[in-house]
This record gives structure tokens, C-alpha cells and sequence, in this order.
């Protein structure tokens, strides 16, 4: 197969991910997004809450589609609430790409699964995260409560680098855990006949299982 075809079939693959239905979830789930990330920096909260209609647009229409929710998210983050937030693209980009494989491979079926999916989201997070803080920012934005807890342990090990990852390391796991849960419980009570409309189900087995 030539390269050309090859390049041509993996385009087409991505389109095929935007059918209407799923035009009309991405402005949803990005608002999701918006409110819980508003939320986190207007009363600063040591999350973030900006990932969960990343999950929810991942378990139901797949990876691209939760990437371009997440970059959507923070750049309307990054005008509506602080421009800081821009750069953090990477984090929501990553994370739904990951999230949304993982959820097509059917580890959202699974406890097994979903605690996977915790880990790789956190520890990707945290990664790119502490990467665009220590070299976009110095150490700290303040853009949410999430500043202190590095501040913090800054002001205690004075490393600013070991800082910096170790606490957006802490802060991604208690993040990624509560926004798993809370698009879960959202998930759970969507009609399956509407969840069934999309390209990716992924909460088939655990519907079987309540069967």
C-alpha cells in the first residue's frame, strides 16, 4: 500500500470520527469542561475539574474527538479565565488522546481498566504539566489553589524542579480521580439507547453487568 493511500485511509479515519452527533457533544462536553475549570480557579481549589467532558467526549466519540475537546477547553480557559491556561493545551490534548484509546481498547469496561486509565492520565498529566510550569513559568502560575501546594514544597526542599512534578503528581492524581467518577456517574445516567448513537460505547459491559 503506498504511502499516499496509507495517509489518505488515516485522514479518513479521523473525519469519520465527526458525524454530526458528535459536532453537537464536542460544545457540551467542552462547557462541562468550562464550568468545572471556572470554578477550580475562581475559588482555588487544589484541582482542576477541566477534564470532565474530556472523559465523557473520549468514552463516547473516541481520541480525536476528546483531544479537540480538551484544546477547545483551554483556549476558551486561557479568555475567559486566565491566559496561563493556554499553554496547558498540551496537558488536555494528551490526555484525551491516551484516554480516548485506552477507552476504545475497552479498559473503561473494566476496574482493572479504569484504574489504568487513572495512573497513564495522571502521570501524563503531570509530566507535561510540570514541564510547561517549570519552563513556561518558572515554578508556579496561581491560577488555581493548586500554586500553593507547590509554593509549599518548594519553600521546604528548595528544588523548584522536584517541586513542580512532585506536586502536579499529587494534584493529577486526586484531579484525574474525582473527574473519573464524576463522568461515570454522568455516563451511567445517560440513556444507553442515546449513548448507543455514538461511535464508541464504552460503557457496554458494565451496562451488561447490571443486566
Amino acid at each position: 500500500m503506498s504511502k499516499s493511500k496509507v495517509k489518505k485511509g488515516f485522514v479518513q479515519g479521523i473525519k469519520d470520527q465527526f458525524p454530526t452527533k458528535v459536532l453537537v457533544l464536542i460544545p457540551i462536553a467542552v462547557g462541562i469542561n468550562l464550568v468545572g475549570g471556572i470554578l477550580a480557579s475562581g475559588l482555588k481549589l487544589p484541582l482542576f475539574l477541566d477534564m470532565i467532558g474530556t472523559y465523557i467526549s473520549a468514552a463516547l466519540a473516541g481520541p480525536w474527538v476528546a483531544a479537540l475537546v480538551g484544546l477547545l477547553t483551554n483556549v476558551f480557559l486561557a479568555l475567559v479565565s486566565n491566559p496561563v491556561y493556554l499553554p496547558y493545551a498540551l496537558v488536555s490534548i494528551g490526555v484525551g488522546l491516551s484516554v480516548g484509546f485506552m477507552m476504545r481498547a475497552g479498559l473503561f469496561n473494566k476496574i482493572w481498566g479504569v484504574f489504568v486509565i487513572w495512573i497513564v492520565s495522571s502521570v501524563l498529566s503531570a509530566a507535561i504539566a510540570g514541564t510547561v510550569t517549570v519552563f513556561v513559568f518558572g515554578g508556579a502560575t496561581g491560577a488555581t489553589g493548586a500554586s500553593v501546594v507547590t509554593a509549599t514544597l518548594i519553600a521546604v526542599t528548595q528544588r523548584i524542579i522536584a517541586s513542580v512534578f512532585a506536586s502536579a503528581m499529587i494534584q493529577n492524581l486526586a484531579d484525574r480521580a474525582v473527574a473519573l467518577v464524576i463522568a461515570y456517574i454522568i455516563l451511567k445516567n445517560i440513556p444507553k439507547r442515546f449513548r448507543s448513537q455514538y461511535s464508541l460505547d464504552s460503557m457496554v459491559q458494565a451496562d451488561n453487568d447490571e443486566d
